[in-house]
């Protein structure tokens, strides 16, 4: 049974792979439109799904969008590199908020839209002295978080402005995601890496930032309950939370190895996220894997 069109940007990418997948098999009709930029799985293209290979930064997108005249959009292309947007930040700021425009944009004009997903992170919240909720003050403190913060606002003007948006957008922040096909410059490959080929991981500022983690199999059930059922922000984590300490000593007790580590300092860097769940929980999310089965699940795998 076909259950509607969906339009995923960043399809391809470690996340949101795993959410193109998964709507394939609920019986969506499914287009990834997705440029293949570092991190990204151009493998899992078959014929199980329309791709369009394509930069969101791109006007033309807003037509192609338009064309594909989806019931559904999903939201999730991005430079999400943190180290690179601090690099290279004119070139995030530019893409990414230019990318989140032309979403937008297209969004408005589609006649058939039931909604519209934009993904952000839990990083638009800058440092978090406690659990922040969904509606506290956003203060994203690095380019890549500027750039995400951005379409947070952008999604709140639209659905208020556009009365074809009204109640037809959700946002989702999610706290630290981790799993199959991730980039390995990330803390959870790299903790990975080090325990099965001695791989030194550098240890920022001293292993005390401190993360919420989740198991990125959890993800994508949680679209589509926002899918279905959503028209507000959402904080999507489980709270738990760790240091990179204690993350690495979860993870060589899991696996009985020691991980490697050298010191390193990271500009720009929060050093401690946590959100408030009590949302999403009340509109009937029910995770899959707690992050010790996910945890357990990803390290042992082959």
């Amino acid at each position: 049974m076909n259950k509607g069109k969906i339009v995923i940007t960043g399809g391809l990418g470690f996340i949101f792979s795993h959410v193109t997948e998964y709507f394939v098999k609920k019986g969506y009709e499914v287009t990834v439109i997705d440029n293949k930029s570092v991190g990204s799985h151009p493998e899992i293209i078959d014929d199980s799904f329309k791709y369009i290979d394509m930069h969101i930064a791109d006007p033309e997108i807003i037509d192609v969008i338009m064309d594909e005249n989806p019931d559904y959009v999903i939201h999730a292309a991005a430079i999400s590199d943190v180290d690179y947007s601090i690099r290279e930040s004119y070139r995030t700021l530019k893409k990414n908020i230019l990318g989140n425009v032309h979403i937008f944009e297209a969004c408005r004009h589609l006649p058939n839209l039931k909604k519209f997903i934009y993904v952000s992170t839990d990083e638009v919240y800058g440092e978090c002295e406690y659990k922040k909720k969904e509606d506290d003050m956003i203060f994203p403190k690095n380019p890549y978080s500027c750039s995400k913060a951005v379409g947070s606002l952008l999604r709140i003007t639209y659905d208020n402005t556009y009365e074809q948006l009204k109640n037809k957008t959700a946002e989702t922040r999610f706290c630290n995601v981790f799993g199959p096909r991730q980039d390995k410059r990330k803390i959870m490959p790299a903790i990975k890496e080090s325990i099965e080929n001695g791989y030194s991981i550098p240890l920022h500022n001293e292993g005390t930032g401190y993360r919420e983690y989740i198991y990125v199999k959890n993800i994508p059930p949680a679209m589509e309950l926002i899918l279905e059922k959503g028209n507000q922000t959402y904080n999507v984590t489980l709270n738990d939370g760790l240091t990179v300490h204690q993350l690495i000593e979860k993870a060589e007790s899991v696996t009985g190895k020691k991980a490697i580590t050298h010191p390193n300092n990271r500009p720009g860097m929060d050093m401690k996220y946590q959100m408030d769940n009590t949302r999403i929980m009340e509109l009937g999310w029910k995770p899959i894997y707690t992050f010790e089965e996910g945890l357990k699940e990803y390290l042992c795998e082959k």
